[in-house]
This record gives structure tokens, sequence and C-alpha cells, in this order.
């Protein structure tokens, strides 16, 4: 029996709260702030989407930026989580829009999560743009671009 099948949804979010806090402690954003503010955000942005959406979000970047492997959220989380966290994890050889969108629209626990994310991240932009505004300005592209990759991708896919 795994791990996952004895922990209730309400104590694995809290776990990957937990994961979260202890993983990203000391890490800092590009203005300076504490990093966990930046996944708490997303984590309650995905909330209203389910459990597993608030799971995911808590550990969206647990894998590209602290030791934790995709093995070790499988083995606490379940194989959904996983695939929604691996969904999420770009890969160092994977441009941004032609291979790491298309890849994680496939998950819709990804999709959800990093669309959170984004509007975290744009919601940013107005503090960066008073510290770096070259910055801010080729994010707000990116960004306005991938949202709106997300967005039609999920209109074609309910249609």
């Amino acid at each position: 029996m795994g791990v996952e099948s004895r922990v209730s949804g309400d104590d694995k979010i809290e776990l990957a709260r937990q994961w979260a806090q202890r993983f990203h402690a000391g890490q800092v954003d590009k203005l300076g702030r504490p990093y966990i503010d930046h996944v708490s955000d997303v984590a309650k942005r995905a909330s209203v989407h389910g459990r597993e959406a608030e799971i995911v979000a808590w550990l969206h970047d647990i894998v590209e930026d602290t030791p934790v492997t995709l093995a070790e959220i499988e083995e606490s989380f379940g194989k959904a989580i996983r695939s929604g966290v691996d969904g999420m994890t770009r890969r160092a050889d994977e441009d941004y829009f032609d291979v790491y969108l298309p890849r994680l629209q496939q998950s819709a626990l990804a999709r959800i999560v990093k669309l959170s994310d984004m509007q975290h991240n744009m919601a940013k932009l107005d503090g960066l743009h008073a510290v770096n505004p070259q910055d801010a300005k080729r994010l707000a592209e990116k960004y306005a671009r991938a949202m709106a990759f997300l967005t039609v991708a999920v209109i074609h896919k309910e249609k």
C-alpha cells in the first residue's frame, strides 16, 4: 500500500505546503521577496480548482529549484500529482513556446497551475518595472503570449 492511499487530501495539501516551505527556504524572487510567497499565492489561486491543483501548485517549482525528484513526489503524493508537477517542470533544453508549453498543456493540472503561476507573475510586473523596466517588458510580452497559448488551447479542448 503506497503512502498516497494512507494520507487524506487535506493532509496531502498540508504535506505539500510543508515541503514547499522547507525546500524553498532561503530562496528569493527577482524582487528579493521570499520565494515561498510566490508559491503560496499560486497555491491559493489554484485551490479553487480542487485539492490536486492546490497540491501541484505548492510543488510546482520544487523539482526545478530544489533537490526533490519526481520519484519522491510520486512516492509521497501519488501518480496524478507527479504528472502535474512533471508537466510544470521545464527541462533545461526545452524551448519555452515550442516544447515546454505544448507538453505542459497535455496535463489539465499543470495547465491550471501554470495559469495561476502566470497570473501571480503578471501581478508582480509593476514592482519589477521599477527595478528593471526592460526585464518587466520582456516578461509581460512572454506571459501575454503564454496566457493566450494556454487559454486558446483550453477553448479548443472544450469544443
